[in-house]
């Protein structure tokens, strides 16, 4: 797995698909690696250059004692940079949203396109602390498989069957390489206290999609449509068969909507003017 070193920071990143296909940069959720991804980053290497960083704080990455998402931000517009893309789409899962959100904030010259998938615009902290901190449930102790077992009643959508729960759940445990300690996870906690895009979100120059699941109960479509009433010209969808984890329940839909997205328009092209953000639902 290649490193770069940005910002004072060793970031780890892995790269899947051909090296002259147009670049497209995946960004994992909370407490996520890069290798959680693969599957999807495998499906997206068909037809683009995938690099999935393990954010600041996650995985093989730096750990640093104290970071902001503002850090994130230019941590993968700098990522960008060091692999020699003038440009780059980037696709952000969750809190990796929030980041790719903060990333054409910060340097718009640098996205060429934007995925923003359940994500959300400001928060107090990540969705999943304010959500145990509300039922009592002490993440700072919890294994990865009690936090996944409390998380259950707002991660899936009824249509997900219990295997396939299963399923998807084995194949991320079984793909984790490091196990954050309770003192990590409070840092990545910090690194999103008090986070609000709202104010640069109409600064968003680049082509944006966003995307939330109906039963999503961390970060729920009405959080999705905030954002992309923000970004100008943002398309707005909508899962109906998805929760939180809508990149493993609806994978072929989502494979296919990002897929028809980054290659139906240009680096330069325009979505509709601002306030057109529109929902279109899938049964």
């Amino acid at each position: 797995m290649p490193e770069l070193q940005i910002d004072g920071n060793i970031i780890h990143y892995e790269e899947h698909g051909e090296a002259g296909s147009p670049p497209l940069v995946l960004v994992h959720g909370l407490y996520g690696e890069s290798a959680g991804l693969a599957p999807l980053a495998q499906r997206f290497a068909r037809r683009f250059r995938v690099i999935a960083p393990d954010a600041l704080g996650h995985g093989l990455s730096s750990h640093p004692a104290e970071f902001g998402i503002e850090d994130q931000g230019r941590v993968l517009a700098g990522l960008i940079a060091a692999l020699g893309y003038p440009k780059a789409a980037i696709l952000g899962i969750s809190m990796g949203s929030y980041l790719a959100a903060q990333a054409a904030i910060l340097e718009p010259a640098r996205v060429s396109a934007l995925v923003l998938v359940v994500p959300k615009a400001h928060g107090r902290t990540s969705s999943t602390a304010a959500y145990a901190a509300r039922k009592g449930f002490d993440l700072t102790t919890a294994t990865p498989e009690e936090t996944t077992a409390f998380l259950a009643e707002v991660l899936w959508s009824p249509h997900t069957s219990q295997a396939r729960r299963e399923e998807i759940l084995a194949a991320q445990l079984a793909a984790q390489r490091v196990v954050l300690t309770p003192e990590e996870r409070a840092t990545i906690d910090r690194s999103l206290r008090g986070f609000d895009l709202r104010p640069g979100l109409a600064t968003i120059a680049a082509p944006t999609l966003v995307v939330s699941g109906r039963a999503d109960g961390l970060n729920p479509p009405e959080a999705g449509q905030e954002v992309a009433r923000g970004i100008p010209g943002a398309r707005f969808e909508v899962y109906e068969h998805s929760g939180h984890q809508l990149a493993s329940e609806e994978t072929d839909r989502l494979v296919e909507d990002v897929e028809a997205f980054l290659q139906g328009r240009g680096p330069s092209a325009r979505l509709p003017e601002a306030g057109a953000a529109r929902e279109r639902g899938h049964g």
